[in-house]
């Protein structure tokens, strides 16, 4: 169990989050970590989890539109917004392209298509544009593509949901603005159908991490081009959710291996897993890294309602970031200039 102390070393920057109490007044606000004062950034209708662009100079984030959701893009000052025009009436899932030029999201025909669980309608793989303002849609409609992330300003990672002879099953898929083609076999731990989701980009390792319930239960696995993939969680309990350190080395991943949700990281060269925010008690989920990897961000019901914390990695020593009353979740780390 690890109890809120004060920090050997004091984390600075920014969080960027979801405030709220209900579903539909949840707004995307930001925090100072450093001295806890918010700053409003969402219109606060039904916001959903935000992504920072790689200078730290906006936020990208889903929205209640006329008739669905919408990804606003929003500058850290509040000195600009602007709703992204769109195709599709059900939007979400933004992530920021390296350059941070380019913006990858999901779009949909139909609510229930947002989430791999339904195939009432296509999703794709939607980019827009900053400079030009433009949105355009990339790969084919073959196949319904949820969660891009980035390889390469040409190239995104996709999880796509394919029909099984029982159920559906996910894949990995690369796409680029004219292309859908699923990772090689070769590339996966074994032959069959499974289910892959959260895939993770490491640029700097040329690396891909994402979860899989190949083996039985939800392991987290990393993929090497040369190696092929490796289990690097490698539990009998539920492992999901990787997130990679900036610098490549750590993974951060969410495991109920404690009994609770709990947050641990791996180094996967060495598949060594360490705990971060573990308890019996309560449970620890969604981590964000510091843009220095020294500290991980992360929502924790310890004291009841969803709140932010922060552990420092070396020492353990963890302080409350959020305070007041409300729900706070999806945390993100705001990047150095």
């Amino acid at each position: 169990m690890i109890c809120a102390a004060v920090l050997a070393a004091e984390p600075a920057g920014q969080l960027a989050f979801v405030a709220g109490t209900e579903q539909d007044d949840r707004r995307v606000e930001l925090v100072d970590i450093a001295t806890g004062a918010l700053t409003p950034v969402g219109p606060g209708d039904h916001d959903g989890a935000p992504a920072w662009s790689p200078d730290g100079q906006w936020l990208a984030f889903p929205t209640a539109g006329p008739g669905g959701m919408v990804i606003r893009v929003t500058r850290a000052d509040g000195s600009e917004t602007r709703e992204i025009p769109h195709k599709h009436p059900w939007n979400d899932m933004p992530r920021w392209s390296p350059d941070g030029r380019l913006l990858a999201y999901t779009g949909a025909k139909e609510a229930d298509n947002i989430r791999p669980e339904s195939l009432a309608a296509v999703a794709s793989v939607m980019v827009y544009t900053m400079d030009a303002n433009t949105e355009e849609q990339w790969g084919t409609e073959t196949v319904s593509l949820y969660r891009p992330v980035w390889m390469n300003a040409g190239t995104v990672i996709a999880i796509g949901v394919v029909p099984g002879e029982k159920r559906l099953s996910t894949e990995i898929y690369i796409v680029t603005p004219s292309a859908v083609n699923p990772l090689p076999a070769i590339a996966m731990p074994s032959a069959g159908q499974y289910v892959e989701w959260a895939a993770e980009v490491n640029l700097r390792e040329n690396l891909l991490a994402y979860e899989s319930n190949d083996g039985g239960d939800r392991e987290v696995f990393v993929l090497s081009f040369k190696r092929g993939s490796t289990d690097v969680s490698n539990h009998r309990a539920a492992d999901w959710n990787p997130v990679w350190q900036p610098n490549g080395q750590w993974l951060a991943f969410e495991s109920f291996r404690s009994g609770r949700r709990g947050i641990y990281r791996v180094f996967p060269n060495a598949i060594r897993v360490v705990p971060v925010a573990v308890a019996a008690e309560y449970d620890n989920w969604h981590p964000a890294w510091s843009p220095d990897g020294a500290f991980l961000a992360y929502v924790s019901n310890r004291e009841g309602t969803p709140r932010l914390f922060v552990t420092e990695l070396e020492t353990g020593d963890t302080r409350p970031v959020t305070t007041d009353g409300r729900f706070a979740l999806a945390p993100a780390w705001r990047p150095a200039p």
